[in-house]
């Protein structure tokens, strides 16, 4: 029997050993290609052009994975699989938004426009991680921890310093032209968005410890990069866009091309932590044996 469970756990780490493998090569292929091209950046030429179009495979392939790993966990029965759910969709409309910007610049040969149906993907995404950082906040046991005033300060003070600091370093002395509601509205919703995100986020890093023995922190705090990442590339590209000045191809891209990466890694690890409870023997009467797809409202 021993023997059996060696040979199937030897099998899983194949398993999750290839996947990563598969998602590493293909970002660093991408990152190859990236550098090959930037000395000529400014031409915009057909590497540069299929560079643009295409590096979105890493996003699609986070959300595959992504929603495989949140089948795993119970899919929309639980609140851990709905939190990784909504992270996946999250994924697939960043790659929408990059099809569409794609087509806007090298399909119709017009600069981007601000607002476009690229931002009804993208605020899409932004709504999608909201929704997932807050189920996973859930996921952790934010209800029981708020019965702490000590927690119920935290969950308070870093959605505000996070808040604050997005105010002051992207919105401070903006120039708003109230003439275009839309405009306005994407102006504040993208930065206050990705900031709301990312305070769910922390407030969930900070209190995973208890839940199932810590295991579940790995994940999130590669979720916590990978958002940051996707905040600081969400607000380059807003700045850019709104002023006429984005270059398909240059540090923007990279940035995203790297959120998408680490979000992936980050499916991978929430992955790995069920395989690894699955192969745990079950102990009586304790707290970390419980099952990974039960509900954990």
């Amino acid at each position: 029997m021993k023997v059996q469970t060696g040979i199937m756990r030897q099998g899983m780490k194949i398993q999750k050993n290839k996947l990563q493998t598969l998602v590493i090569l293909t970002f660093l292929g991408y990152l190859g290609w990236w550098f090959s091209f930037q000395h000529v950046v400014e031409k915009q030429g057909l590497s540069v052009q299929w560079f643009g179009g295409t590096y979105g495979v890493l996003a699609l392939l986070g959300a595959i994975i992504g929603l495989v790993t949140a089948m795993k966990w119970g899919g929309f029965k639980t609140v851990l699989g709905r939190s990784l759910m909504f992270f996946s969709l999250g994924l697939l409309a960043q790659e929408a938004g990059q099809l569409i910007l794609t087509y806007y610049i090298y399909g119709s040969k017009i600069q981007i426009p601000y607002p476009s149906w690229g931002d009804l993907a993208y605020f899409g995404s932004t709504l999608s991680y909201l929704t997932g950082a807050y189920f996973l906040t859930k996921a952790v046991g934010v209800k029981y921890a708020f019965r702490k005033n000590g927690y119920k300060l935290l969950a308070v003070l870093v959605p505000i310093v996070i808040l604050s600091i997005s105010y002051w370093i992207f919105l401070h002395n903006h120039q708003y032209d109230w003439h275009k509601p839309l405009t306005v509205f994407l102006d504040l919703g993208y930065p206050l968005g990705d900031a709301s995100y990312i305070s769910f986020a922390v407030v969930s890093y900070l209190l995973s410890r208890k839940m199932l023995g810590g295991i579940m922190r790995p994940g999130i705090l590669v979720l916590i990069f990978a958002l940051l990442l996707q905040y600081i590339a969400d607000f380059t590209f807003l700045y850019q866009s709104s002023r006429g000045t984005y270059l398909s191809g240059k540090y923007d891209d990279l940035m995203y091309m790297i959120a998408y990466f680490v979000t992936t890694s980050a499916m991978i690890t929430f992955y790995r932590t069920y395989k690894h409870l699955r192969s745990r023997p079950l102990q009586p009467n304790s707290s970390d044996s419980k099952a990974p797809n039960s509900e954990t409202a």
